[in-house]
């Protein structure tokens, strides 16, 4: 097997070359999950030295390859882009705003006066910070599902008001953003979805 520092991103995913964006998307929230700084499979990874750098080398071919689909995320580079998608691969519909880079110290992302932050909004800043859900979860003491239900607005899924508040908040000030400011976008489609449930 080759060493780390020298796969494709396509390689360090698992992936072949061209496949999907969803695809891209999975395995990176996958083995971002499954090799964690102290999970188990980081034992049998001889290379494994340093779990962050592990980390940052998936982080790394991730964005590379979102960057492929048209995502405007920061260029990674010291990675090569062997076995890029044909460029009649689809593309994102609405692409992403832009995105400081992948560093969780990064300074807050810059977002429009107007912005209505939707789930899905929320979801794109998150990626573009290049944290999986599981990443979240684990810093913000929110449940996967809890977040996952906040991005797709199943709101019949998440608890009373005042739960929902303090996860949004706390997503939001994790995601770089004004909680207050995107509490009050969010918790008016909130308020509506829920005053009309009977």
């Amino acid at each position: 097997m080759k060493p780390l520092a020298e796969q494709s991103p396509w390689e360090v995913l698992g992936l072949t070359a061209g496949a999907s964006e969803d695809e891209v998307r999975r395995a990176y929230e996958r083995l971002s999950a499954a090799l964690a700084p102290g999970a188990l499979a980081l034992y049998s990874i001889a290379e494994a030295d340093d779990p962050r750098a592990l980390q940052q080398r998936l982080r790394e071919a991730y964005l590379t390859l979102m960057r492929a689909f048209g995502w405007d995320v920061p260029v990674v580079p010291d990675l090569r882009l062997s076995g890029a998608p044909p460029a009649s691969e689809s593309r994102p519909a609405d692409p992403p705003a832009q995105m400081p880079p992948a560093d969780h110290g990064a300074a807050a992302p810059a977002v429009a006066t107007g912005t209505e932050f939707t789930g899905a909004h929320l979801r794109t800043v998150r990626e573009g910070l290049g944290l999986t859900l599981a990443e979240v979860s684990q810093r913000t003491r929110i449940r996967p599902k809890q977040l996952e239900s906040i991005e797709t607005e199943a709101f019949d899924k998440l608890p009373q008001r005042v739960f929902v508040r303090g996860f949004v908040m706390t997503y939001a000030r994790e995601l770089k953003l004004d909680p207050e400011r995107v509490w009050a976008s969010y918790g008016k489609r909130w308020e509506t979805v829920t005053t009309h449930r009977d």
